[in-house]
């Protein structure tokens, strides 16, 4: 037991990260995005939502002091991706005690449609 928790304090924060799955509502249709830690985030694709949005999540956990969660949404009504909705979410990220996970019901409407996009995201470990 005791060889557990001291493996458990030598690993890097990433290792201990787990994934983030956001789950997105659109159009009566459901998404389930994943996210792993990412040295990038900048090479993380985004995913198309339906014709009107574009979503995309990315993780970073290290270096510590930079550790975040962002969640960005896009209008793709124009050809062009065009970001509507941005969230950052630093640790630690609440578990458990929410439907919605650590980021909540989050609603986003694309302003030339009027389309609705709802999403909420939770850790995994």
């Amino acid at each position: 037991m005791k060889a557990l928790l001291v493996l458990a304090l030598l690993l890097p924060a990433s290792a201990q990260a787990g994934t983030v799955d956001c789950h997105v509502l659109y159009g009566g249709e459901e998404w389930s995005i994943d996210a792993s830690p990412s040295a990038n985030a900048y090479h993380v694709p985004e995913h198309a939502i339906g014709r009107y949005f574009s979503f995309k999540v990315t993780y970073v956990a290290e270096p510590e002091r930079a550790a975040a969660i962002n969640v960005y949404t896009y209008s793709i009504v124009s050809g062009t991706p065009v970001l509507i909705h941005q969230a950052k979410h630093r640790p630690p990220f609440i578990q458990g005690g929410s439907r919605y996970g650590f980021t909540g019901l989050n609603v986003v409407y694309e302003p030339s449609k009027g389309s609705e996009l709802k999403y909420w995201c939770e850790q995994s470990q």
